[in-house]
């Protein structure tokens, strides 16, 4: 395939399910709607930006790619309607940026894929507090820093799980040890009920932790 992506985009890219079409919220250069073309992972795509010089950009690639992606100018989901998509896609965005997005979306769809560079928590969070299921919450190590790729729909009830971490394999231990020691430094510094509940949670994560959730 000739689109690079990095780890987080092709942990996504793995969760996309042959003939499916995929929207690609806040797509920006759209290489993740592209590659998924490219590979047959999906049978369409939808890219939306709020920025039309960004969607300009996913346009381009998909031209120079030679594959047919439908660019469609807009903030998060308002540009959709129902039944256009199976999977959406919103990765590159705080917590709360993802969560405003699926609050103000004008419809459900049947599958999401998350990737919040930060405040997981407040998506896993959101989910629960909408009786949403997550499917697979998988940890993700690109370069120095790690993410969270979290698969869910809105058709199954939410089954309980640590609104802290995912799964406990791939990159899961490692950032389980970085994330711990981080938070000692903070609670040495003051006290904190949330820091402390999820240093309990991630304590009692070793050897466990939640599994697929179907």
């Amino acid at each position: 395939m000739r689109i690079k992506l990095g780890e987080r985009l092709q942990t996504v890219l793995s969760l996309i399910k042959g003939g499916e079409t995929l929207c690609d919220v806040g797509t920006d250069h759209g290489k993740l709607p592209v590659a998924a073309l490219l590979s047959g992972k999906a049978g369409s795509a939808i890219a939306t930006d709020i920025s039309a010089a960004s969607l300009q950009k996913a346009r381009l690639l998909a031209e120079k790619e030679n594959v047919p992606l439908r660019c469609l100018v807009g903030d998060g989901l308002a540009p959709l309607k129902q039944g256009e998509a199976d999977v959406i896609v919103i990765a590159g965005m705080g917590g709360a940026e993802i969560v405003r997005i699926l609050e103000n979306a004008p419809c459900r769809f049947p599958r999401y894929i998350l990737l919040p560079h930060r405040d997981a928590p407040m998506v896993r969070g959101y989910l629960k507090e909408k009786n949403a299921r997550i499917l697979r919450d998988v940890t993700v190590k690109e370069g120095k820093h790690f993410y969270f790729v979290i698969e869910a729909t809105f058709d199954l009830p939410w089954k309980d799980r640590s609104l802290y971490y995912g799964e406990t394999g791939g990159d899961f231990e490692e950032y389980r040890r970085m994330r711990l020691a981080k938070i000692e430094k903070l609670l040495s510094l003051k006290s904190d009920l949330s820091l402390a509940n999820e240093k309990e949670e991630l304590t009692d994560a070793y050897g466990g932790g939640n599994s697929k959730d179907l």
